[in-house]
């Protein structure tokens, strides 16, 4: 049986962010991706790049795969645009993955592996017993059912690759309209040579309609790819001998469907414990500790978003009402990114 202090189990974002910052404190680990390239989950690319005292470049620490940074959004709803300013960096997710990849060559990384199962701490069928299992393997985690922790409720999005938009490049564009998906939105988000569109819910029922609709609209686009995403409040994030970052644990602004910035963040910090725990060789590991420090750093802030969404999709279900509490709250979006971003 190998010996591994670390193994980190998923290769997306969250555990490649993990391997990196792991990298950068010479903390050997091992890491387990099932597939054999990058970006596996589909998602918008869209980056918000401050959040929570967080800058996304300090964290991923490179331009590599950066396409376009834009400032505006603007909201289409049934009664009218409602614009907002936040920073949003529109990226290239597979060269972002690949990326951080390399930085975290201070490890072992072993792409096209699964993990089966985890029996006593064993994973198999690599008959490996680390002394800590990090769970960053998404939406149906086998690490989060190993810590005996309660799946989140998950939406379903689809997203797909358009030339063929005539919409102002320099602006993401969502559409937040029941008549084109209920319980969720679609997005038009420029890339540097072609448009990243999709969309999304968090009803099954709503989100088979949309897309046949969606799909009809942009009939050009010549595949479409399909995940299931986290909507729901961050779970608890440790049991036994494991931590969990990422959708493992529900590490995402669900109003908006938005985790890359949330997964860094938490990576970030459970770096910081881990090198904590290594200096004392993994004994007496106090995973409510970093519990602890995730939820006050952007915990809050995550569950605010589950409990916005909520309300905004489940209590106000005049498109109207809606559109009045929407045009607030980007308001005091814009108001906020403006000052601490000094625009």
């Amino acid at each position: 049986m190998d010996d591994y202090d670390v193994v980190i189990v998923g290769g997306g974002v969250a555990g490649l962010t993990l391997a990196k910052f792991l990298t950068e404190k010479g903390i050997p680990f091992l890491l387990i991706e099932e597939h054999d390239d990058f970006f596996r989950k589909p998602c918008g690319e869209g980056v918000i790049r401050h959040t929570m005292g967080y800058d996304f470049y300090d964290l991923y620490e490179s331009k590599a795969g950066v396409e376009k940074e834009i400032w505006n959004t603007v909201i289409y709803t049934r009664y009218g645009e409602i614009e907002m300013e936040m920073p949003i960096v529109m990226m290239d997710k597979r060269r972002m993955e690949e990326e951080l990849a390399k930085k975290g060559k201070g490890g072992e990384i072993k792409m096209g592996e699964r993990v089966e199962k985890i029996e006593n701490g064993i994973l198999h069928p690599q008959q490996l017993k680390p002394r800590l299992i990090v769970g960053a393997d998404g939406a149906f985690s086998m690490v989060r059912e190993y810590a005996g922790v309660k799946k989140p409720i998950l939406g379903m999005a689809v997203e797909g690759y358009s030339q063929n938009i005539e919409m102002d490049e320099e602006k993401c564009h969502i559409i937040l309209r029941d008549d084109v998906v209920k319980y969720g939105y679609a997005w038009y988000f420029p890339k540097k040579e072609k448009w990243n569109i999709g969309i999304g819910s968090q009803k099954k029922k709503y989100f088979k309609e949309g897309f046949e609709k969606f799909k009809e609209k942009n009939e050009e686009v010549k595949e479409w790819r399909g995940a299931f995403v986290p909507l729901d409040k961050p779970t608890r994030a440790y049991g036994k001998n494991a931590i969990l970052i990422g959708d493992a644990a529900s590490h995402v602004f669900s109003a908006i469907g938005a985790g890359i910035t949330p997964s860094m963040i938490i990576a970030k910090i459970a770096s910081d414990f881990i090198e904590k725990w290594a200096k004392k060789d993994f004994r007496d590991m106090d995973f409510s500790l970093f519990e602890k420090e995730w939820r006050r750093v952007i915990g809050k802030y995550l569950t605010y978003s589950y409990y916005t969404k909520s309300i905004f999709f489940s209590v106000v279900r005049n498109e109207y009402l809606r559109h009045k509490l929407l045009a607030r709250m980007c308001k005091s979006t814009t108001e906020y990114y403006r000052r601490v971003m000094k625009r």
